[in-house]
């Protein structure tokens, strides 16, 4: 974040991103439920069995809350949080929340926070994929190994973002 710069709308991208993930999330898991049993394995243990079944209107409304509705809440959490906070716990926080810079410091983290959600979009949409392949399969089954790879890579672009996080709220050289 450059604390010269005076503040215009660069978060519009951001927010668009979110909006265009949060309708492709909606026409991913709608536009496949028809793929799905009527009785969805929904569950699974640790070797990857079923152990906890729903019907498919019962997934599909799970899963659109889940993809749609977690992130939606979160960013709504996050903007009401960062839009009007004064006294935030950050990196060099004295510089970031002196006046000039506040309104410019709580865009940049309600954007930031936008970005979270439209991680959390991604890794729902990918879940749903893993039990797309996995009702396929008689009887059903899913793979620990995918599993855990869409697990790690969320992981890692958790931790990415909170590094960019960090980053942004280094104190400027010369300040």
């Amino acid at each position: 974040m450059k604390p010269g710069v005076p503040a215009r709308h660069p978060h519009r991208v951001t927010w668009s991103v979110f909006v265009l993930f949060l309708v492709f999330a909606i026409l991913f898991v709608t536009g496949t439920a028809s793929q799905l049993p009527l009785t969805v394995a929904s569950h699974f243990d640790a070797a990857g069995q079923p152990n906890a079944f729903m019907s498919r209107s019962g997934y599909v409304r799970f899963m659109l809350c889940l993809a749609v509705g977690l992130p939606v809440i979160v960013v709504a959490i996050l903007w009401a949080v960062y839009s009007r906070a004064t006294d935030l716990k950050l990196p060099n926080r004295e510089y970031w929340l002196a006046p000039e810079r506040l309104d410019r410091t709580r865009a940049f983290l309600v954007a930031h926070g936008v970005w979270f959600g439209s991680l959390l979009v991604t890794l729902s949409c990918f879940v749903h994929w893993l039990e797309l392949g996995a009702n396929r399969l008689q009887p059903p089954h899913l793979s620990n190994q995918s599993f855990a790879a869409v697990l790690i890579a969320f992981l890692i672009a958790t931790a990415a973002w909170v590094a960019a996080l960090m980053f942004a709220f280094r104190r400027p050289s010369g300040d």
